[in-house]
């Protein structure tokens, strides 16, 4: 009995097998070659210089670097609770299954299927000064166009809002499953007991979506923290450093000053704050 157990285990890690390959060729060994790089100095045309710790003092005294850590908290800070919101606002409403639902999921979720070069074209488009659809219309009514990717704040805010149009719809179906997941007796109850829908959603339904809600801000976070296309193509980081998140500046140290083992150190650094920021949010989830 015991060695048909042994078997069994056997059998069903043999199916894990190709899974752990990918992951290591495409996850472990490149995040491992990072921080190795980062010990190094290259320039893609000499020979590889291992520096030491100089790549990571250097990072010190980089303010536009921090400055990028800094822009990619703020351009967190506006995106993630908004998806939040408005995942969970569109999940509500569109969890049943019926065909109007269905039609209306594959709508919000569109934006999550196009290429992020496609998306970031479109809203360039949209809100340029000159050109843009948005200041077309506020001409049209008698209102002063504005300066939606030429102004700093401004930038930073549009740039967010696309972000919010690409994930929200994708945030919208893991909500989607976690609220199907949820057995209809408990809200049945809580409306036999004389309950508001809103009491509903914040005493029955949002505590049972605690690791739905906990999953959906860690990989709100992840993506924004690594986002590069949407921000490169409306704005390529501008106006001066306003919009440059911390993955497009490691681009431009890597590919205009092709300084890769710089490059590299900094990519370690910023993996190893999106990992503290993961840690902290499952943190909070077991500490609740």
């Amino acid at each position: 009995m015991r060695s048909g157990n042994i078997n069994i285990v056997k059998n069903r890690f043999v199916f894990v097998i190709p899974g752990l390959i990918l992951f290591t060729l495409f996850a472990l060994i490149p995040i491992f070659s990072v921080f190795v790089m980062g010990f190094t100095s290259w320039d893609l045309l000499h020979p590889i210089k291992f520096v030491g710790l100089r790549n990571f003092k250097n990072m010190l005294h980089d303010k536009w670097f921090w400055n990028s850590i800094l822009v990619s908290f703020k351009f967190m800070g506006i995106s993630v609770p908004l998806i939040f919101v408005l995942s969970l606002a569109l999940a509500l409403a569109l969890y049943k299954e019926d065909r109007f639902s269905r039609i209306f999921r594959a709508f919000f979720y569109w934006p999550y299927m196009i290429p992020a070069v496609v998306g970031g074209t479109m809203w360039k488009w949209l809100l340029s000064y000159d050109t843009g659809l948005l200041n077309y219309i506020l001409l049209k009514l008698g209102l002063e166009p504005i300066s939606w990717l030429e102004e700093s704040t401004n930038a930073l805010i549009s740039v967010s809002i696309a972000q919010v149009w690409i994930l929200a719809g994708f945030m919208m179906m893991i909500f989607i499953t976690g609220l199907q997941n949820i057995p209809s007796e408990y809200q049945e109850a809580a409306f036999v007991d004389g309950a508001t829908k809103w009491q509903v959603f914040w005493y029955v339904i949002f505590p049972l979506l605690k690791n739905t809600n906990i999953l959906v801000l860690i990989v709100s976070i992840a993506y924004c923290f690594r986002s590069f296309t949407i921000v490169y193509i409306m704005t390529t980081g501008g106006p001066g450093y306003a919009t440059t998140v911390a993955p497009l500046y490691i681009y431009q140290r890597a590919f205009t000053e092709y300084r890769i083992g710089y490059a590299s150190a900094l990519s370690a650094v910023v993996l190893i704050i999106a990992l503290v920021i993961a840690l902290i949010v499952l943190r909070v989830r077991k500490s609740d």
